[in-house]
C-alpha cells in the first residue's frame, strides 16, 4: 500500500504503530494527490468526509463521496487515485482479522460458550454487498466521529469500544443484505445469488453515474438484465424503485455536501437535478428545510 501522501507526510494512524490486520486501525487522511495499488487489506469500511473517492475494485469503479460507504472484504484487493485540485478527506476503519466475526459469534451465541470456550474460532461470515447509501449517517457519521475524536483526545480502550459499536452496525448491515437476498424473485439457491449480484451491479452503477442522466435501459444494461425483470426484481428486493433509490442518493449527497459549506448552487449542478426548483422542492420534502437553510446552519 502507498501509506505516503505526494507531498511525502504519512496519513494519520491510529493507534500509532497499529498493524494492518493485526489490530484495529483507523486510517484518516487529507491531501489532492494520493494513490494506492492493488491492496489487499483486511475488512475495512471506506468512508468520505470531503470530496470523492473511486476505489476501484475487480476492474470497477466504486464512487464513495459523504452521503455513503464500501465495505471491502479481507484479502480483496483494491485500487484507488486522488487527484483533484480541491483537498480530499477519508477516514477508512481497518478491523483486525476475526474481530467482526467474534463479534457476530458472540451477538448470536449463549453466554455460557463463552464461558467455556471464550477464545473459540469464530465462523466466516457471508460477504455484504460493497457499496451502501447512508442518508440516517449511521456508520459514516460514527466514522467521522471516531477521526475528529482520535486525533487528540481518544485513549486506545474507548477506540476499542467504537470499533464495537462500529461492528455492530455492520452486523446490522449484514442482516440487511440477508433479508433483501432473501426477496430475491427466484427459487433456486444459485439463482437468487446470481441474481442478487446482478441487482447489485446495477445499484453501484445508480451510485456512480447519479451526477448526471440516467435511463432504465442503462442501468439494467449495466446489470445485465432487461429493463422489466431490473424494475420488478430491484424494486422487490431494495423495497423501492430504481428511480426513488436514485432520488435518495441525489438528496443524500447534496445533504452532505451542504453541510460541509458547498454554495447550493454547486450541490444542485452536482446533484443530477433538472433545475434549481424541482431540486429544492424534492430537498424540502425530504429533510423539512430549503437547501440553502441547511448550508446556513
Amino acid at each position: 500500500m502507498a501509506a505516503r501522501l505526494q507531498n511525502g507526510s504519512k496519513p494519520y494512524l491510529f493507534p500509532d504503530g497499529a498493524g494492518f490486520g493485526t489490530d484495529n486501525v483507523l486510517l484518516h487522511a487529507s491531501a489532492r494527490r494520493h494513490r494506492v495499488e492493488e491492496f489487499a487489506g483486511p475488512l475495512s469500511i471506506k468512508t468520505v468526509l470531503k470530496g470523492s473517492v473511486a476505489w476501484v475494485v475487480g476492474g470497477q469503479e466504486l464512487m464513495v463521496d459523504p452521503a455513503t460507504f464500501l465495505v471491502l472484504g479481507a484479502g480483496e484487493k483494491y485500487s484507488m487515485n486522488i487527484d483533484s485540485e480541491r483537498r480530499v478527506e477519508t477516514a477508512c476503519a481497518f478491523f483486525r482479522g476475526g474481530f467482526v466475526e467474534e463479534m457476530a459469534q458472540d451477538a448470536t451465541g449463549r453466554v455460557e460458550d463463552s464461558l467455556e470456550a471464550p477464545q473459540r474460532t469464530a465462523p466466516a461470515l457471508p460477504f455484504p454487498s460493497r457499496l451502501h447509501c447512508d442518508a440516517g449517517r449511521s456508520i459514516t457519521g460514527t466514522v467521522e466521529t471516531m477521526a475528529e475524536r482520535s486525533a487528540g483526545t481518544l485513549f486506545p480502550s474507548g477506540f476499542e469500544e467504537e470499533f464495537l459499536l462500529l461492528s455492530n452496525r455492520l452486523l446490522l448491515l449484514y442482516e440487511q443484505v440477508r433479508s433483501r437476498m432473501a426477496r430475491v424473485p427466484a427459487v433456486k439457491a444459485s439463482t437468487r445469488e446470481e441474481l442478487f449480484r446482478r441487482l447489485e451491479k446495477g445499484r453501484e452503477y445508480l451510485h456512480c453515474q447519479a451526477g448526471g442522466a440516467i435511463s432504465l435501459e442503462e442501468v439494467a444494461r449495466a446489470a445485465c438484465l432487461s429493463r422489466y425483470h431490473f424494475h420488478r426484481a430491484f424494486a422487490q428486493v431494495f423495497g423501492q424503485t430504481p428511480h426513488c433509490y436514485l432520488t435518495e442518493l441525489r438528496l443524500s449527497r447534496a445533504h452532505a455536501q451542504l453541510r460541509a459549506g458547498l454554495p447550493v448552487t454547486e450541490a444542485w449542478l452536482g446533484s443530477g437535478f433538472e433545475n434549481p426548483s424541482a431540486f429544492s422542492r424534492a430537498f424540502r420534502r425530504v429533510y423539512g428545510l430549503t437547501p440553502s437553510a441547511v448550508r446556513r446552519a
